[in-house]
């Protein structure tokens, strides 16, 4: 099994007690809203399984050989792909950039009626969903120009 396989397989086996417990009781008690507790175990439990994924990941992994990367030549479908990929990647950081400004209109205009960390905290993992869109849009940018100033050179 690859590393990356591992790691996905492992974050899927912490999550999908947590989503199975969430679906439990949404289907269970429609009518009840969830416990006050709910709003704080959650995000307690995905930030400490993504921790603990973190700290392990040696262990996970194991003994997978690096990647070379100097020795790593890039085909032109592949630099192509790249390109493809920026596309795609500059459209979902402006799409994400909407919902996320939705969602910051929506909280400030039910400012009351919801309670303020639920607030924070969605904009706070929402504000880390569109960071991580931007510096994988900056990588693909960076190998995108390695491999066109390598092109250049031939």
């Amino acid at each position: 099994m690859k590393p990356g396989t591992k790691i996905i397989v492992v974050m899927l086996g912490l999550m999908l007690p947590y989503m199975g417990f969430v679906l439990y009781r949404a289907f269970t008690y429609p009518q009840h809203p969830f416990p006050s507790w709910f709003l704080y175990v959650g995000p307690c439990y995905f930030f400490g399984s993504i921790a603990l994924l973190v700290v392990l990941r040696k262990r996970i992994v194991g003994d997978a050989p690096p990647h070379d990367f100097d020795k790593q030549r890039r085909s032109a479908a592949g630099i192509e792909g790249a390109r493809r990929r920026l596309k795609l990647l500059w459209i979902g950081a402006g799409l994400y950039s909407l919902i996320f400004l939705n969602g910051l209109r929506l909280g400030l205009e039910n400012a009351g009626e919801l309670p303020l960390v639920s607030i924070i905290l969605g904009e706070v993992l929402n504000g880390t969903i569109l960071a991580t869109i931007i510096f994988t849009l900056r990588k693909v940018y960076k190998r995108v120009q390695q491999a066109d100033r390598l092109a250049s050179y031939r």
